[in-house]
């Protein structure tokens, strides 16, 4: 047989990394919409971090800001607990791999929602009110 009996590992495989797309997926177009709605912000201070956060996570390659952001998160939560004198939590690489990817595209989307956010005209962002 050709798959020799790895059939269900890489079903199980198949299913954990669609997952993980479609969570990391969704939560980075919410990062995209949140910080793009900063960009084009009235107030200087979410519209500094927007771009700051844009251009920090799209000017350093992907792989490095993974290998960063997965240990740093776990390194990170360590600190907190032990500052607080609390049991530590462990965080599912699962988890950190959905927030990792979310926080890396959410940069990319921040852009693709931008451009429609400064284009449409004022008066078209609002919808029509129904007619009876």
């Amino acid at each position: 047989m050709f798959l020799q009996g790895f059939g269900p590992l890489i079903l199980e495989g198949a299913w954990a990394t669609t997952k993980l797309a479609l969570l990391s997926l969704l939560l980075s177009m919410l990062i995209g919409l949140i910080v793009a709605s900063s960009k084009v912000s009235r107030s200087r201070m979410p519209r500094y971090l927007a771009y700051a956060y844009t251009t920090l996570i799209r000017s350093v390659p992907d792989l490095l800001v993974m290998l960063l952001l997965f240990y740093s998160l776990q390194l990170g939560l360590n600190e907190v607990t032990e500052w607080l004198q609390v049991r530590q939590i462990d965080i599912d690489p699962f988890v950190a791999g959905v927030l990792t990817l979310a926080f890396i595209y959410g940069a990319y989307f921040t852009e693709t929602f931008r451009g429609p956010f400064e284009v449409v005209p004022r008066g078209q962002t609002r919808l029509p009110s129904p007619t009876v």
